[in-house]
């Protein structure tokens, strides 16, 4: 009998599978202290499976498997299985799908349910379209731990074929340390697909040695303290040398104003004995103020450099930026001169 045909002409129909998943049940639960349903309960679970079956037939396997699933927290029988089995089936999750298949057919055998032929057909069915993924140790990842989908495999399932779902699948493989390195494989349905670690080069962006088994491929991560992080290095130049051109704008202009006072009341290079303190503070306004514009100009420029070249991450000690620069100043003072090499 197929699947269809067990939809069709078993002996369920909608209303009454409802009724012997439920109700006939209802009596064991009743004096089952452990399992106190009430009528209440059990009419709304028979309602939740009526509308499971009504959206399960309308193609509705999402919205029909919560349905199962919500029915299942009041009573768990062969029939419910069998049916949030299927619409996992039809989801894609045929793993789940066999392991509900499965419990569904030992209850249905331990019961003697007449349906018991069609249960065992379609979880055969099922069994020949899942498709297997065999992982293999190669070069550099001999005592790797390896994560499939996120959980972390046992030795004994490395080189054994492992039933997973059709589609893509994540390998990580941990090398020790902070490295590991991420491999891919794309699995169809019915197939076995078998995938061949092996360990990056050192800096390298592909793997080196055997080529990954078929529908494999990799990329490299470097989890450790060696991989570039983003540096604060480039805003605080960059907030230093804007600081400084405020700062050479602010004393340029109390030097202006120094200058001015002089001029006023200045005959040539005689100035008064009550100026003498102006003209000390309009020199060291002059100093001040090319001093912050060197400083400055410096900033900005090496900031600048920092954010154009991506030298703004950190890196090791062997590669860090060197920025020799060199201000020096003209006996005035009123002149500034910036050399340096990046």
């Amino acid at each position: 009998m197929s699947v269809r045909s067990f939809l069709r002409a078993s002996t369920f129909t909608r209303v009454a599978v409802a009724t012997a998943v439920l109700g006939g049940s209802a009596p064991a639960l009743a004096a089952d202290p452990a399992a106190k349903q009430s009528q209440e309960e059990l009419e709304r679970a028979r309602s939740l499976f009526r509308q499971g079956l009504s959206l399960e037939a309308a193609g509705n396997w999402a919205a029909a498997l919560a349905k199962f699933e919500e029915v299942g927290k009041v009573k768990l029988t062969p029939q419910v299985r069998f049916h949030t089995g299927r619409c996992n089936e039809q989801l894609g999750r045929l793993n789940e799908a066999l392991g509900d298949y499965r419990l569904a057919e030992y209850e249905a055998g331990q019961q003697g349910l007449p349906d018991l032929a069609a249960i065992t057909q379609a979880r055969q069915a099922l069994e020949a379209r899942i498709p297997k993924l065999v992982i293999r140790r190669g070069q550099g990842t001999e005592t790797a731990h390896v994560e499939l989908d996120g959980v972390e495999l046992g030795e004994a399932q490395i080189g054994q074929p492992l039933a997973v779902d059709p589609g893509p699948h994540a390998i990580v493989v941990k090398l020790g340390g902070d490295k590991q390195f991420t491999q891919s494989a794309l699995v169809k349905e019915a197939d076995t697909a078998e995938v061949t670690l092996v360990a990056p080069a050192e800096g390298a962006a592909e793997p080196t040695g055997p080529a990954p088994g078929p529908g494999g491929g990799s990329a490299v991560v470097d989890t450790g303290a060696n991989a570039p992080k983003a540096s604060v290095l480039p805003w605080v130049v960059g907030g230093v040398g804007v600081a400084g051109l405020i700062g050479a704008g602010v004393f340029y202009g109390l030097r202006a104003g120094a200058k001015s006072d002089l001029d006023d009341k200045c005959r040539g290079n005689v100035c008064p004995e009550s100026l003498k303190g102006t003209e000390d503070k309009g020199k060291l306004y002059s100093t001040l103020s090319v001093v912050s514009l060197g400083v400055g100009v410096v900033g900005v420029g090496v900031a600048t450099y920092l954010f154009v070249s991506g030298s703004g991450k950190e890196k090791p000690p062997s590669t860090a930026l060197r920025l020799p620069v060199d201000v020096s100043f003209s006996p005035s003072g009123s002149e500034v001169t910036v050399r340096g090499a990046f």
